[in-house]
């Protein structure tokens, strides 16, 4: 049983949550998982982690199978209803709260008002502490974009508005430690709202603060830029940095010559 200071450090991660739906001997059910997580693009995983005993978790095992439904804001209820109750004593899907539909490739119900609908079938299933992940492949999904999603954070929030990113460039060496004479790579990207072919001026200097190698870069389209510089074959060895500079901005990067 975990302590009382453990809770509260496990309420500190911020985590979406899913109603995950399964039929299984028992019949249809439905639970709250807040450890649902997307872990492959290609092919389409989705994995969630149950604890067993549930009777999610019994009914994964038998059917092979199970649903995803991201909630959404409309759901708060729904999701607060599904994650106090068990399968094993109560029929969860009499009540009200859950508006569902037939699944088109699992047996399954899904649940309307989601942000994503995704039908999943088992991939793998894995034991991990004291929950169990079920790696499912999506083999048929929805998705409404104009529904609100929810976060867990010490309870359910809305995401709220997105976070403006300030004019910033961020910038990184490779290697960072080199000898005089060779060259280095400068990536970096541009964070603006209009950031795409915008010239960035890229320079290397000393610990002195001298010029010592200098380019102009390009963002593409992703606000991404990147150039080669090359440092003088007589450079001291200390500590220098990378500079790049976008209208009035500037972004640094640690340089480490060794003689």
């Amino acid at each position: 049983m975990a302590s009382a200071n453990a809770r509260e450090a496990f309420r500190q991660f911020t985590t979406g949550v899913s109603l995950v739906t399964t039929r299984g001997r028992g019949g249809d059910n439905v639970m709250a998982a807040e450890w649902t997580f997307h872990v492959s693009y290609d092919p389409f995983l989705i994995s969630v982690h149950i604890r067993p005993g549930k009777a999610t978790h019994t009914a994964i095992e038998e059917s092979q199978e199970f649903g995803v439904n991201l909630v959404s804001e409309d759901q708060v209820n729904a999701m607060s209803f599904a994650g106090h109750f068990t399968g094993n004593e109560v029929d969860k899907f009499s009540s009200d709260l859950f508006d569902t539909y037939p699944a088109e490739k699992i047996g399954a119900p899904m649940i309307r008002e989601a942000l994503l609908n995704a039908e999943c079938r088992i991939v793998q299933q894995v034991p991990m502490g004291d929950h169990t992940a079920f790696i499912g492949e999506v083999i048929a999904f929805s998705v409404d974009g104009s529904k609100g999603p929810v976060i867990l954070h010490g309870g359910a929030r809305t995401a709220g508005e997105m976070i403006a990113r300030g004019h910033v460039v961020a910038v990184a060496s490779t290697p960072s430690t080199v000898a005089p004479g060779d060259r280095v790579l400068v990536t970096g990207e541009l964070m603006m709202n209009d950031r795409a072919s915008r010239t960035i001026e890229v320079m290397i200097v000393d610990p002195q603060g001298v010029e010592q190698a200098s380019a102009e870069a390009a963002t593409e389209r992703d606000s991404r830029f990147r150039v080669e510089l090359q440092l003088p074959g007589n450079a001291s060895k200390g500590a220098y940095r990378v500079l790049a500079h976008h209208e009035g901005v500037q972004g640094s990067a640690r340089l480490q010559v060794s003689a």
